[in-house]
């Protein structure tokens, strides 16, 4: 049966049968009927961590959580009512300042406290383990850490890792007793006697450590799970501290032509980078005036490396007049030297006539373009163009938001005696201006991404490190919006035996994983939609409002930190797969007898 007729059935048809006796909802769970519509979808998955095994039976759960994801938080940000689908919490013990979310959602780096301030920590989650979120590792940190990073890397040979930077300050001179930094906000230049120093750190653990530490069959806080974290090395080991006496406003990881960097904003004019693999190679650029506000304050923003590319775009303000500024965004080269290099930009546009409080540029990359092991499939989603890279304004008088986006542009490659024509893509600095949306009386704050991204509404006059959140709402590109692409050769033409990393199966030559076909369109309006959140906000802002909020674009998962208590929500914006639990254990049991299609066979009651 699974071989005969389950290839042929959509996903709707295997939800339908699940429905019908015991013997059916375990075998349509069988991951072997999800890796077929995993290697036929065109909906974008969530992306593979280097150490996701796709042969591994310990991840087969995965499988199915991976295509449900993808398929319902795809409709869910589409579709006219966006909704939360379900809601979870763990306890942290420890008053959460800061989170990252990495891509996948799977992990969870939080930026914690005791609550007397005395001691601080990273902490790193597996937020969908099968018995629930726990805590895999943490770091000491000293003081508050902010400005989280992380990203999947391999600094060293034979082993994938997980690099991890983040912003600390520490008091130049004595404060009074009880002022602490964490009292002071991250967000907003503070002037106190003696001022801080900065520092930028960053911490390294092997993957393979924490693929044994969320095994499900590793059951936690037992004797054997006590022994056998003895066995193992520490997982964080610190790589390296830059100091600076100048504010550091943005750190981001990158992977550029094989060097794998930390870079950072020194405020105000300043863009470091360090090689991670090299402690020695370090480059910073300073960038040149714009000609025609020569001599005035120039500032750095934000920045961003392009995906695949050794280019970026850096995004200045400048003032000319006092209470006025212009905003540069501009195209630049990474450092091709080491020491101080003044750079100019390869193109620039400017935007007049907007206060903006903050730019954040999304950093999705680009997701399952890289195979990271032979047994994972090549993915029919990762033809075609890849994800733009969206800016957004924070604009201040009015209120509101503002969302430009860079575009890749398509170049033709000619057919050749081994292979046919195809396309490749490259982001030039091709920026389109997508929409602008006005919320006053209210604040936006945006968690961006790349095609989608989550908005949160505050009060203006909340201004505590902790606001009240009147609303989330989500953002997806309007209809009709960017660039058309001619179709790519490797998406419609699947007959080379190798095209694009795409190979010809038998599973994509049996039509669309889902009954009803394409995707839901995007609306024409309401691109910025209110999230029925049910009373959740009213619980968070009933204990004090947010302290920390991140997000997953790919998966729909946020991650909200209250002032008070020690918890941390998990908000689900996709449907989650079944998890491996006992019920599980029961398919896992008789799948042998399922796969000779003995649906007579009496189930227990599980």
């Amino acid at each position: 049966m699974l071989d005969d007729l389950f290839p042929y059935l959509y996903i709707e048809d295997i939800l339908s049968l699940r429905r019908v006796n015991k013997a059916f909802y375990l075998l349509t769970h069988e991951p072997i009927i999800w890796k077929r519509f995993l290697l036929r979808m065109k909906i974008p998955i969530p992306p593979l961590r280097p150490t996701f095994r796709y042969s591994l039976t310990v991840t087969d759960y995965e499988i199915e959580q991976l295509v449900t994801q993808a398929i319902t938080v795809d409709d869910n940000w589409r579709r006219p009512n966006p909704t939360i689908f379900s809601r979870n919490h763990f306890w942290s013990h420890h008053k959460t300042t800061n989170m990252f979310l990495l891509p996948g959602g799977k992990y969870l780096i939080a930026s914690a406290q005791s609550r007397d301030k005395l001691q601080f920590w990273l902490v790193l989650y597996q937020v969908d383990h099968p018995m629930g979120p726990r805590a895999l590792a943490r770091i000491p940190t000293y003081s508050e850490a902010y400005n989280v990073e992380a990203k999947f890397m391999r600094l060293f040979e034979g082993e994938e890792g997980l690099v991890i930077a983040y912003t600390r300050r520490l008091y130049v001179k004595q404060q009074p007793d009880g002022m602490v930094p964490s009292d002071l906000s991250t967000k907003h230049h503070i002037d106190i006697d003696g001022g801080f120093k900065y520092e930028v750190v960053t911490a390294y653990t092997s993957l393979d450590i924490l693929e044994y530490l969320c095994s499900p069959e590793l059951e936690q806080g037992t004797k054997d799970y006590l022994q056998s974290l003895a066995s193992i090395p520490a997982p964080f080991k610190e790589l390296a501290i830059v100091s600076s006496r100048n504010e550091v406003t943005q750190i981001s990881l990158i992977e550029s032509e094989g060097a794998k960097l930390v870079s950072f904003i020194v405020s105000p004019t300043e863009l470091h980078f360090m090689n991670l693999q090299n402690f020695d190679q370090k480059s910073t650029m300073i960038f040149r005036d714009h000609p025609q506000h020569a001599g005035k304050p120039h500032r750095i923003r934000a920045f961003r490396v392009y995906p695949g590319q050794s280019n970026m775009v850096v995004i200045r303000s400048v003032s000319s007049a006092p209470g006025t500024e212009s905003h540069l965004v501009e195209w630049h080269d990474l450092p091709k030297f080491l020491g101080h290099i003044r750079s100019g930009p390869r193109a620039r546009y400017t935007l007049h006539n907007k206060q903006v409080a903050r730019f954040v540029i999304s950093d999705y990359g680009l997701p399952n373009k890289e195979r990271w092991h032979e047994d994972q499939p090549m993915l029919r989603h990762t033809c075609g163009p890849p994800p733009p890279v969206s800016i957004f304004l924070e604009l201040r008088n009015p209120d509101g938001v503002e969302h430009h986006a860079v575009y890749p542009r398509q170049v033709v490659v000619p057919a050749t005696k081994d292979t046919p024509e195809h396309f490749t893509y490259t982001y030039d600095h091709d920026t389109y201006q997508m929409s602008t949306h006005i919320c006053a009386p209210h604040r936006a704050s945006v968690l961006a991404g790349s095609q989608r991204a989550l908005i949160c509404i505050t009060n203006t006059s909340d201004r505590t490190l902790s606001p009240k959140l009147l609303k989330l709402r989500r953002y997806c590109h309007p209809r009709n919006s960017g660039v058309k692409y001619k179709p790519d050769p490797a998406s419609t033409n699947v007959d080379s035996s190798k095209t694009n990393n795409v190979e010809k199966n038998e599973e994509e030559e049996m039509g669309p994983v889902l009954r009803k076909g394409e995707r839901l369109p995007v609306p024409r309006s309401g691109i910025y939609k209110t999230i029925d959140t049910g009373g959740i906000l009213d619980e968070i802002n009933q204990q004090g409002g947010v302290r920390a909020i991140c997000w997953d674009e790919s998966t729909g998962r946020i991650c909200v930190a209250p002032e008070e208590g020690s918890q941390i929500l998990v908000l689900e914006a996709s449907r989650m797969a079944v998890r491996p639990n006992k019920r599980v254990e029961e398919w896992n049991r008789k799948r042998e007898w399922l796969g000779r299609d003995a649906l007579s066979v009496e189930m227990d009651t599980a």
